[in-house]
């Protein structure tokens, strides 16, 4: 039986991979390659800047759908986000979160990773609103992990 999914037609994600964007601008894209696509999220969760996301360019709703291939080569981007995240910020910790159907609060029907880094004593899920983060301030914290994208 397949998982509740979220309403969105189209998908935002896939949106965004064919040059559509939303309100707030077009994404602040880390790295691009034919399987992956890792991102600036909109708004940073954690208590400090760097909430980057981890998707599929080929629209998969959940992580039951993906091929062996793209399993892979998602395993390796989250990774090298987090090592990235940790160097460019250096936070306290590092939230992976990857939520599958509407009851496990999954929001966009595409599957992706969250990689949010931390500070000690920040309330997660945050206790306020949290506001967009300006596109040209994506776009340097996105800079910032693509330089430190090979760190090991």
């Amino acid at each position: 039986m397949p998982l509740v999914l979220p309403p969105q037609v189209p998908c935002s994600y896939c949106e965004n991979l064919a040059g559509k964007y939303p309100w707030h601008g077009p994404p602040a894209v880390v790295v691009d390659d034919e399987l992956v696509r890792v991102f600036m999220a909109p708004a940073s969760l954690g208590g400090m800047e760097g909430h980057t996301l981890v998707t599929t360019q080929r629209h998969a709703a959940t992580l039951l759908d993906l091929s062996v291939e793209e399993e892979a080569a998602l395993g390796v981007a989250v990774a090298r986000t987090g090592r990235a995240i940790r160097a460019a910020f250096d936070p306290d910790g590092i939230l992976v979160q990857q939520n599958n159907g509407e009851a496990a609060y999954q929001t966009v029907p595409h599957v992706h990773f969250h990689v949010i880094p931390m500070r000690r004593g920040s309330p997660f899920p945050p206790d306020h609103t949290v506001e967009i983060t300006p596109t040209t301030e994506r776009v340097a914290l996105a800079r910032r992990l693509r330089e430190r994208w090979d760190v090991v």
